[in-house]
């Protein structure tokens, strides 16, 4: 499913419990990969959440198309806790194939960066769900002229630079999206600059009705219910919130209408959805 949300175009196919892939096309990234999408299979970088099943099922096919392909070998990356079980995965299913995958597995903690190309930036930030899960944040990184020197003219500017003035320019971080992978809400903390002033927030939730909310079932899995929202986008300056893994116990027409009831009205126009097709159920 292919939208534009505040500039960023984001490809986004996910089914609580069956597959997550959610590609930006024009970032040539991945989060997640739970099913092999085409917009997917064309990112040369794939960010994994977790590794649940259905998170990690689409790898093997998107490794085995793009050598198929001639593409180039990716970069999987991934808390630095799960690099290593990753890369034992990737070895298998090619020992499976006959022939090596050539992929670069790379591991990140929370707080650091992993330059991705084009000026951006991959920033894990801890949520609660599995073991070593992370959320992601991407960040465009651009140098500014310091508002002290803007009137210098540039040829000035470059003057100074060939002399080794170290003054001149602020590295600026710009928050793009954020995307929590699957969490619950207790402990989650979106308080971080990059997290809560992102321009888009992807935040997962899989249920939406009273009987789950009542059974604990979001509890019991470290998911996200509908109704945790109001309290977690209190602090959010995102202009726009992204709801995504809805669980398939929903059939398609009833969640619009299940969260348009219950997003706080200050949210109303702000809030897109995530819709899955009855096509993706097993």
């Amino acid at each position: 499913m292919l939208r534009v949300v505040e500039g960023i175009r984001i490809d986004a196919r996910s089914l609580g419990g069956i597959a997550t892939t959610i590609a930006f096309p024009e970032w040539s990234l991945c989060i997640d990969l739970g099913v092999t999408t085409q917009a997917a299979l064309r990112c040369d970088t794939v960010a994994f959440t977790h590794a649940h099943a259905d998170h990690v099922s689409g790898l093997n096919q998107y490794l085995g198309v793009r050598r198929l392909y001639g593409m180039r070998p990716p970069r999987l990356i991934a808390s630095s806790a799960i690099a290593a079980p990753l890369q034992r995965l990737v070895d298998a299913m090619g020992e499976l194939q006959g022939r090596p995958f050539e992929s670069v597995v790379e591991g990140v903690e929370p707080g650091g960066d992993i330059e991705v190309g084009r000026g951006l930036y991959l920033r894990p930030f801890p949520v609660v769900h599995q073991a070593h899960s992370v959320g992601w944040s991407v960040v465009r990184r651009v140098v500014k002229l310091r508002p002290e020197h803007a009137g210098l003219a540039g040829g000035d500017i470059a003057r100074r630079k060939s002399e080794g003035a170290t003054d001149l320019f602020d590295e600026i971080d710009d928050p793009l999206i954020a995307v929590t992978g699957d969490t619950q809400a207790e402990g989650l903390d979106l308080s971080p600059w990059w997290v809560r002033r992102a321009r888009v927030l992807m935040i997962e939730t899989t249920f939406l009705d009273d009987e789950r909310r009542d059974s604990n079932a979001a509890k019991v899995g470290r998911h996200m219910h509908l109704d945790d929202l109001p309290a977690l986008l209190a602090g959010v300056e995102s202009r726009a919130v992204v709801l995504y893994h809805v669980s398939q116990v929903y059939r398609p027409d009833e969640v619009e209408a299940a969260i348009r009831g219950r997003i706080p009205e200050a949210w109303q126009n702000r809030v897109h959805v995530v819709v899955p097709g009855d096509g993706e159920r097993l």
